[in-house]
């Protein structure tokens, strides 16, 4: 077969490679299904000959076992039928290789994920490398689907029920070495002595000394899943903690806890036919679709530049400095001395700088004691992060990154100072939240080199950047902002210069409405309570304590300023701010504590609302707060801040949580239909007032008949450019 190979050595052993002809990994489509039943069909008639004594599986791609299922494939399925015939016919072949009458090794070096794993757990030992590359697990349900190749029958068996539902249910990737620990599999070698370890298993299972199994489970575990009443009690754990942790928005993980029970219970067959059946209801369901959309998002985000149309490459970033030591510079400090940059802190003395560098210490501390680091490796990070209260060592950075308060003039004064400091390629970037680029870059002699570069708080878990491309930002500036974005780990978006930006700017309408309903009356944790039922991961109200209602209130003049009555601010923020009620940071918020609302903050606010609550039905809140996001996503896409619909659910996704399962902000908005969208938006208009009036890029495309994802005809454009001049 093209894409798998073998040869059989002097002692019997088959090595069969996997290699996908032009492509750069080993992925499952229907062709390598068909080409590696063929070979294991093959393999059987050698062995019952004698032709072979055992078989090595291996990969040409240098990094890759098997990355899993082709998702493109999945995109496409539509038939739940077709769907549940793909799945039972990869169960066929991976029980054809379970069935082979001679040992099979699969040497894993490099990732060994989904259908890749499900394949290496049909072979009877595996072996894994130790390198940085190699990655094992079933992360299916992170796109709304579950391993369903036997999987969900073969891991329990292979590793333990506990072990094997912390990876199933979580869709967790592991190294070799914690593969190796949980009984993923049973050896881990350095990445150069895989395949002479793996043959090593293949021939010691040919003699009467069997291979060793590393891996050790708990007695506690083995006591509970001896019975049947232990493993009834570890699946009703799983259930409850799978549904604590989906809020019930994700059927994947409980439909996988199904077909894990099944097969303990009635045996591997009841097993496989529920894979089948509940994997294929899942694939065409468009919980799937939305995640699988948000995937291949992701996967554009890692190979845009941000450059557009200009062939750049970017610069290393191998020194940064950050202008100051508070939350957000300690944050990104610490950041990049985790990814191996260099770092220079600095603030204005020396208690502040103190102050951000244990904060950085702490940050490493966590990551420590949570086991995503060694502790050599947090002393190693540490040792990368200097403080400073003066600018001298800064010419020698390649990006410079300022984080100090939200005010105009100080980051203006900052720049100047640091302009003649830094070297004549230094990069100087803004970490602002909302104001513009263009402003701060005005006393710059350099302002090719200056960009916005727009952290998310915290910034060790918020995976977004904005990237903000000030009109005379260059594109070799922007590229290397980009690039260095991802370096950090994170999802960079690339948006235009306006007050905001992206994220804020539509997010500043959810806090918007959010302060209007409560004016009306309408209980704050109700709102927050109607809209996380809607899949927000916190209602506005918690987010505001979360941010701070002082900075809320600064952002809200901004925004106020730049777009007049389209932001009718109430005056809830500006009375928090007067009381010191700032949210978490103070202990005084909207809440005392999570999901606990203060009684003392409606009584401070009672001059603002309304005596008599005014009755809102829970889906005009949701349309509220949501459309009107869409709707000044929408404008934005129309006055060019960003290129695309696409940009905007990544931004939104990944800077403020709105549910993936609906797949984005204007996903969500095409899948109700637009026209359904405008009539909702004219209705809240004619009620509340022009804030609710549908942006004329929205109308065209109703009137059109086109998505967000659809290009509009050119006569629509150009009146939704004259509505909106208007």
């Amino acid at each position: 077969m093209e894409s798998i190979r073998f040869e059989v050595d002097e002692c019997g052993i088959a090595r069969v490679t996997i290699d996908q002809p032009g492509e750069k990994v080993n992925k499952f489509d229907e062709d390598l299904v068909r080409a590696l039943g063929a070979v294991v069909a093959d393999l059987r008639e050698k062995a019952v000959s004698g032709a072979i004594r055992a078989v090595l599986f291996r990969s040409s791609k240098p990094g890759v076992f098997i990355a899993g299922a082709d998702i493109r494939m999945i995109e496409k399925v539509v038939d739940p039928a077709l769907a549940a015939q793909g799945c039972r016919e990869g169960q066929r072949v991976f029980q054809l290789l379970e069935d082979l009458p001679v040992p099979t090794v699969a040497a894993i070096d490099g990732a060994c994920l989904g259908g890749g794993y499900e394949f290496a757990l049909a072979c009877r030992y595996r072996i894994a490398s130790d390198a940085p590359h190699t990655k094992i697990g079933l992360p299916e349900v992170k796109l709304g689907l579950f391993p369903a190749w036997g999987g969900t029958q073969r891991l329990p068996r292979a590793a333990g029920l506990r072990n094997a539902l912390d990876v199933i249910l979580a869709g967790k990737m592991v190294d070799g070495k914690r593969a190796e620990k949980m009984g993923l599999v049973h050896a881990c070698a350095p990445a150069a002595l895989v395949e002479d370890v793996a043959l090593d298993y293949a021939r010691r299972a040919l003699t009467s000394s069997p291979p060793p199994v590393r891996g050790r489970r708990r007695l506690s575990d083995l006591f509970l899943e001896m019975n049947p009443l232990g493993r009834r009690f570890v699946c009703l754990l799983a259930a409850r903690g799978v549904r604590t942790a989906t809020r019930g928005f994700y059927p994947a993980p409980l439909a996988a806890l199904g077909c894990v029970r099944a097969g303990v219970e009635e045996g591997p067959e009841a097993g496989y036919a529920m894979e089948a059946k509940r994997d294929a209801e899942l694939a065409v369901g468009p919980v799937c679709k939305n995640l699988i959309g948000i995937f291949f998002l992701q996967e554009k985000a890692k190979k845009a530049t941000g450059a557009v149309d200009v062939p750049v490459e970017p610069a290393p970033v191998r020194r940064i400095g950050v202008l100051g030591a508070g939350v957000m510079g300690a944050g990104i400090a610490q950041l990049a001395a985790d990814r191996g940059v260099q770092v220079r802190l600095r603030d204005v003395d020396t208690g502040r700088v103190a102050a951000g560098l244990s904060a950085a210490a702490g940050l490493f501390r966590k990551e420590v004691e949570k086991r995503r680091l060694s502790r050599h490796q947090a002393e190693n990070g540490m040792a990368l992060l200097s403080g400073t209260t003066d600018l001298t060592g800064f010419r020698h950075a390649d990006l410079v990154i300022e984080a100090v308060v939200e005010d105009l003039e100080v980051k203006r004064q900052v720049f100047r100072e640091i302009e003649g400091r830094a070297g004549g390629q230094t990069i100087l970037a803004s970490n602002t939240s909302s104001i513009s680029i263009a402003e701060m870059a005005r006393s710059l002699e350099r302002p090719e080199h200056f960009v916005g570069m727009h952290f998310f708080n915290p910034v060790h878990r918020m995976p977004l950047v904005e990237v903000i491309r000030g009109p005379r930002t260059s594109a070799a500036t922007v590229a290397t902002t980009v690039a260095f974005a991802k370096a950090l780990g994170k999802t960079p978006i690339v948006v235009a210069d306006g007050p905001g930006f992206l994220v804020n700017r539509i997010l500043m309408h959810y806090m918007n409405e959010a302060s209007h309903l409560f004016a009306q009356g309408v209980p704050f944790e109700i709102v927050d309570r109607i809209i996380e039922e809607f899949g927000m991961p916190m209602g506005p109200f918690a987010l505001l304590d979360e941010v701070g209602l002082d900075v809320a209130a600064k952002a809200a003049r901004v925004m106020a300023g730049a777009y007049g009555n389209r932001i009718l601010f109430s005056t809830v923020l500006d009375r928090a701010v007067e009381t010191g009620r700032l949210g978490k940071k103070a202990g005084r918020g909207f809440y005392r504590k999570r999901g606990e609302p203060d009684p003392a903050a409606l009584k401070e606010f009672a001059g603002l609302r309304r005596a008599e609550p005014v009755e809102v039905e829970p889906s005009e809140i949701v349309d509220r707060l949501v459309l009107s996001m869409a709707n000044e996503a929408s404008r934005c896409l129309g006055e060019g801040i960003v290129a695309d619909a696409e940009t905007v659910d990544l931004g939104m996704i990944f800077g403020t949580g709105f549910p993936p399962f609906r797949g984005g902000l204007l996903r969500y908005a095409d899948s109700l239909g637009l026209p359904a969208v405008v009539k909702r938006l004219e209705r809240l208009a004619e009620k509340l007032g022009p804030r609710f009036r549908p942006d004329p890029l929205l109308t065209a495309k109703a009137v059109d008949g086109t998505t967000f994802r659809e290009p509009l005809s050119a006569a629509r454009q150009e009146a939704a450019a004259a509505a909106r001049e208007t």
